[in-house]
């Protein structure tokens, strides 16, 4: 494996179709046709594929960079990718397919359709978990993705993973009310695809194939890794570029399906139902299904519907639908606009293929609407990708200085955030190099020395590195500095420390947390909802899973799924008049709304 990665990229001819030629176009592509490699280069993601859909031609197809650096083999068109939770968006076509062939009733209960697995006893009434709910996130159940399997492991069976045994997540099971809230589940989707082996008496991935892969042109593509999809695919690659295993899933309507660059366009193509010649592309489901699919599902909070993810430009004149997708070593996204007949795809090879895509995304969008996506376009390389330069060139004892010279003379070139740094030290975790996991997680406590964050992973590099005093005194001050910090009192407690004094949560008092309750408007197409459940504060952000905010002070809260701050703000009345959301070194304003 090389440790120091030399990136070259692939420059293949524009795949153009039709007579949309113009210079409109040919300007964006090449403009694309620059960017993209740099991008490459900047975030360490070996290769990427894209394809344009303007006006209902095909407009720019084409790949960029390696599929596997050791060997020099280049990306290319046939390139195969795993395309993460876009897998969902393919396996609710072949769900609806069987409610069109009147095989599965929509709004019946998934309990109907059941031999294998039940859903587990809970408070609430599991016939109210119907097929459109697990398909639009509404069925109130719990596990929100999957981690994947090395080849190395036995896979699970769908019952076994939706039991638990699925590599972290736990079982499946009700946590809500059906039909009230939206929350993300991917274990729904493993049910979906439980039930369309009930329903078939067909394995999972042989019935996609043949119901909706194969009608679709998409030869390429399959839930089923075989030695002929390996044989053409890309391998996967960690945040900085460098060769990981290759994972496996049972839970492969959520997250298993492997596809290529013009396998997925003609899914793109399928999905825009309004195009003219849409039965050319889609031979398998109604168009009147398919728009179906494409509208917001009760208690989605507007943002899914069965299968497809709803979006919006920041001014609401420009409607995309489609999915964004991750697994380790991959990441995806795609967009259509059924009105207008435009769509957007973009597979990445990479861990940091994320921020590939966002950045072209946005400028899709602006040179088709002359409207910005905000700051979260603009997205910087991480000075961790230059750190593990120095300390794989020069050793790990000038790291410091390294990172000095960069802050000093590079300050608004690179993501210096405190998260950043610490995707490095566990990099070096990984890979058992713990004097260099070490140097790096102190170079964050230096850097950041009120972060409760900063001194947990110091702790837990101190501990594996066998340092067990030093160890809890990063963790106790890591709980000192966020009492919402449980993982560190549960390491604490297994370490036999008195935490009868840490931990304990600032209350604060009703009237208070009575001030921050309304919505906050954090970018123009971003609102957080800020409500309360009894004495607890929740955060709702549009389009997304409510989050538990746990007070740190009387104004600063912390949210530990993701591993933010929200600190309410007044004015000089007093009076809350916005939010400031913390998150991985960044700071996003949002003013709070008028009722």
């Amino acid at each position: 494996m090389f440790k120091k990665i030399t990136l070259l990229f692939l420059l293949m001819p524009f795949a153009f179709y039709g007579q949309n030629k113009s210079q409109d176009v040919s300007s964006l592509t090449k403009e694309l046709d620059q960017k993209i490699p740099k991008l490459l280069k900047d975030f360490m993601v070996p290769g990427t594929a894209i394809a344009i859909i303007e006006n209902g031609e095909l407009v720019l197809q084409k790949a960029y960079g390696y599929s596997d650096l050791e060997k020099g083999e280049k990306t290319t068109t046939k390139t195969g990718f795993n395309i993460g939770s876009i897998s969902k968006t393919i396996a609710a076509w072949g769900v609806m397919k069987l409610v069109e062939d009147g095989k599965i009733d929509l709004d019946a209960p998934a309990e109907n359709y059941l031999t294998r697995w039940k859903l587990p006893e809970s408070d609430f009434d599991s016939k109210k978990v119907t097929i459109r709910r697990l398909l639009s996130h509404t069925a109130g159940l719990s596990l929100h993705g999957y981690p994947g399997w090395t080849p190395k492991d036995r896979l699970s069976t769908i019952e076994e993973s939706l039991n638990g045994r699925n590599n972290g997540p736990g079982r499946v099971e009700m946590i809500m009310e059906p039909g009230t809230k939206w929350k993300y589940s991917g274990g729904g989707y493993t049910i979906l695809q439980l039930i369309i082996e009930e329903v078939t008496g067909q394995k999972f991935e042989d019935y996609i194939q043949t119901a909706v892969l194969n009608p679709l042109g998409m030869k390429s593509s399959s839930y089923k890794i075989d030695e002929t999809i390996l044989k053409n695919s890309s391998l996967e690659h960690d945040g900085f570029g460098e060769q990981i295993d290759f994972e496996l899933f049972t839970a492969q309507a959520a997250a298993g399906l492997h596809t290529t660059i013009e396998d997925f366009t003609r899914f793109a193509y399928a999905s825009l139902f309004a195009h003219k010649n849409n039965k050319k592309y889609n031979t398998i489901l109604k168009e009147s299904t398919v728009e179906e699919m494409m509208k917001p599902a009760a208690a989605s909070n507007d943002s899914y519907g069965l299968g497809y993810q709803m979006h919006t430009t920041p001014n609401g004149s420009y409607r995309l639908i489609g999915h964004g997708g991750a697994n380790s070593g991959w990441h995806a996204f795609f967009r259509v606009n059924p009105d207008t007949n435009d769509g957007f795809i973009m597979i990445t090879n990479g861990g940091a293929g994320q921020n590939i895509y966002t950045q072209i995304f946005c400028d899709w969008v602006q040179w088709k609407t002359g409207e910005s996506m905000g700051n979260r376009c603009d997205v910087k390389p991480s000075i961790a990708a230059k750190l593990k330069i120095v300390i794989d060139t020069n050793g790990v004892s000038n790291v410091a200085s390294g990172y000095m010279d960069f802050k000093s003379n590079n300050s608004d070139d690179y993501n210096f955030s405190e998260s950043a740094i610490n995707d490095l030290g566990y990099y070096y975790m990984r890979k058992k190099e713990l004097s260099n996991a070490l140097a790096v997680f102190k170079l964050n406590v230096n850097e950041y020395p009120k972060s409760s964050n900063v001194y947990d992973s110091y702790g837990e590099a101190l501990l594996e590195n066998g340092n067990t005093e030093e160890a809890i005194t990063n963790y106790k001050k890591s709980v000192e500095l966020n009492p919402a910090n449980k993982h560190g009192i549960d390491v604490l407690k297994k370490l036999n420390v008195d935490v009868s004094n840490l931990g304990k949560v600032y209350k604060v008092a009703s009237e208070t947390l009575n001030d921050y309750l309304g919505k906050y408007q954090l970018s123009a197409d971003f609102i957080v909802t800020i409500f309360r459940e009894g004495d607890k504060l929740i955060a709702q952000p549009k389009g997304q899973n409510s989050l538990e905010i746990v007070p740190i002070s009387h104004d600063k809260f912390y949210v530990e799924q993701v591993k933010a701050e929200v600190i309410f703000n007044r004015d000089a009345n007093g009076v809350v008049e916005s939010m400031t959301l913390r998150q991985k070194g960044r700071d996003t304003f949002g003013k709070k709304l008028k009722n």
